[in-house]
């Protein structure tokens, strides 16, 4: 938090950008930041959640795109094992473990003179 107290005016909200393979609902995400924002620069921001799609690259057969197995039902239940829908080879992820803060918005300090002295 002590980089946030350099911010000019008020974080009014938080983007936080979460793969899809992250097994973090959205719910708790926004529990959790609520919880952990209390009595900080952050109280009574908003935290809105952008999902990054699951890609892939096939390096046998050159395929780069979104997997198929993302829309069987029991992907949140079990490991998923991600094949290339093209010819079923092993793929490299690309995308979808992400987990990262992607921008802050930030309100400006009401216009006003400054003032050059602190009180002590």
């Amino acid at each position: 938090m002590e980089r946030l107290d350099n911010t000019p005016g008020r974080i009014v909200r938080v983007l936080l950008c979460k793969g899809e393979l992250r097994v973090l609902s959205d719910h708790a995400l926004q529990n959790a930041y609520e919880v952990v924002t209390r009595d900080t620069p952050l109280q009574d921001s908003s935290l809105d959640i952008e999902p990054i799609a699951v890609t892939v690259r096939c390096n046998a057969c050159g395929f780069q795109g979104s997997p198929e197995l993302l829309s069987d039902p029991s992907f949140h239940f079990a490991i998923p094992i991600l094949s290339c829908p093209r010819c079923g080879a092993e793929v490299d992820l690309l995308t979808g473990r992400e987990l990262y803060i992607g921008r802050l918005t930030v309100e400006p300090p009401p216009d006003g003179p400054v003032s050059a002295e602190a009180e002590p």
